[in-house]
């Protein structure tokens, strides 16, 4: 059996396992209440973090490589099994928001910034809303979908389309608009129809890419960033407004939205993008330190490409 064909049955077969955890999980938390996602996700998490020793030693290189070495050996691993914790809690929070799409556990997230959003709409060139994997991320469509936005996403359907697919059906339910990233050439026409639309496109750009990204300084270091959000806002006049759920102690979420992030236009293109891509993943630096425990810090967000050969 060759290598890639015993790749693509593993890969098969944790798809199937994936889908089977996520009926499970639906099944489990029905019943529940909001309140009790959070002692499932300590468990969980504290699970994870005395078990999986290679992306435990992961996120405490790239806390030292964001933070520096100032905090002692205690408060960092504190600062992991928290980040843990908090990153066991976004698949929960988002099968039982969409097992319960319309209980008030959605409706009680607030939003701030509202208007921000509204003015940019009026315009009339759609909003291409910038976000991060960071607090109740997952959510942002579906708590949007409320309020009567119609949300376009793009998918990365990578090794588990099964999976993707059923999650792209629950987002459907909600008023989205779920698409694959692959073929690019489709969901490039895909993402210039929605802002044509006047809807919003929300594109995640806090992920180390390797392939197409440029580098722009990051907690004070080179990651290597993607550019569509910069590139499609200066084609095609569509203003990109930063948005994130945060969670809160003691109060609800709270979906912020930003301020369009604008900078002024040099006439070159390519120094435009740059500038911009710079702007915005500024900004999603800011929230991060907010609430650093929030951050998935388990992505390679500092590796670079490798070299090729001239």
């Amino acid at each position: 059996m060759s290598r890639t064909l015993k790749k693509r049955i593993k890969h098969w077969i944790e798809d199937l396992l994936l889908n089977g955890l996520l009926t499970l999980m639906g099944i489990l938390l029905f019943p529940l209440k909001p309140k009790h996602l959070t002692a499932l996700s300590n468990v969980l998490g504290i699970f994870s973090f005395h078990l999986l020793k290679k992306y435990r030693k992961r996120v405490l290189h790239n806390l030292a490589l964001a933070f520096g070495p100032e905090r002692d050996s205690k408060d960092r691993m504190n600062l992991v099994r928290e980040i843990f914790i908090q990153f066991a809690l976004t698949p929960f929070e988002t099968v039982y928001a969409y097992s319960h799409p319309f209980d008030s556990f959605l409706r009680k997230i607030k939003i701030q910034g509202k208007e921000y959003l509204d003015r940019a709409l009026s315009k009339g060139d759609g909003v291409i809303a910038v976000g991060a994997h960071l607090g109740s991320f997952t959510l942002i469509g579906a708590r949007l979908s409320l309020e009567g936005y119609r949300l376009n996403l793009i998918i990365n359907e990578g090794n588990y389309p099964g999976l993707w697919r059923r999650l792209g059906k629950y987002q459907k339910r909600m008023g989205q608009n779920p698409f694959p990233l692959k073929p690019l050439s489709t969901s490039l026409k895909k993402s210039l129809n929605a802002l044509h639309r006047n809807e919003i496109l929300y594109l995640i750009a806090d992920e180390q890419q390797r392939d197409h990204g440029i580098p722009v300084p990051f907690f004070n270091r080179v990651a290597y960033t993607p550019t569509g959000p910069a590139l499609l806002s200066l084609k095609t006049g569509a203003p990109i407004l930063p948005m994130f759920i945060l969670r809160r102690e003691r109060i609800p979420h709270t979906l912020f939205i930003g301020p369009p992030v604008k900078i002024e236009s040099s006439g070159d293109m390519k120094k435009d993008i740059e500038r911009l891509t710079i702007a915005f993943t500024k900004v999603i630096e800011e929230r991060i330190k907010e609430v650093p425990t929030q951050w998935s810090w388990l992505n390679r967000r500092w590796k670079h490409p490798p070299q090729t050969s001239p």
